[in-house]
């Protein structure tokens, strides 16, 4: 209890594990994702960010870095060879892709900047399987 009779509670903020936010790092990715949404709108060239190449970030960096960029209109997932979650952050034409494998477990994870990612688009030869599967079941 304080002098004036209210019960202190002891309230503490922090980031997971108490770690501390890196705030070059945070800098550090947006200034790279800046750079790449600049060169794509400028000349069209896509670009990738693999933030697990990044060195020693914490997971109190990696969550801020996540927040700052947020949640946007778009998701997509890829069950493929491996699982792959595509989900547009808050900035349009900044994507943030996770690459699972067969046990679930993170490969990789990537902020792609362009227009789609490209793992959506689709691959000439399969379009063409496709095309000859479609005349097919169209003929039985």
């Amino acid at each position: 209890m304080n002098r004036s009779g209210e019960i202190e509670i002891p309230v503490r903020l922090g980031h997971p594990q108490g770690q501390a936010i890196n705030q070059a790092m945070v800098s550090k990715v947006l200034n790279q994702i800046k750079e790449l949404l600049a060169r794509f709108l400028e000349s069209g060239e896509s670009g990738v960010v693999d933030m697990r190449l990044l060195p020693r970030m914490n997971a109190a960096t990696y969550q801020h870095i996540k927040d700052i960029l947020s949640n946007g209109e778009v998701t997509a997932l890829v069950e493929a060879e491996a699982r792959v979650e595509i989900r547009e952050t808050q900035y349009p034409g900044v994507w943030w892709l996770t690459h699972h494998n067969e046990q679930g477990g993170i490969v990789t994870e990537l902020i792609e900047v362009s227009r789609i990612p490209g793992i959506l688009a689709s691959h000439v030869a399969d379009m063409r399987a496709g095309l000859i599967r479609l005349e097919q079941a169209e003929a039985s």
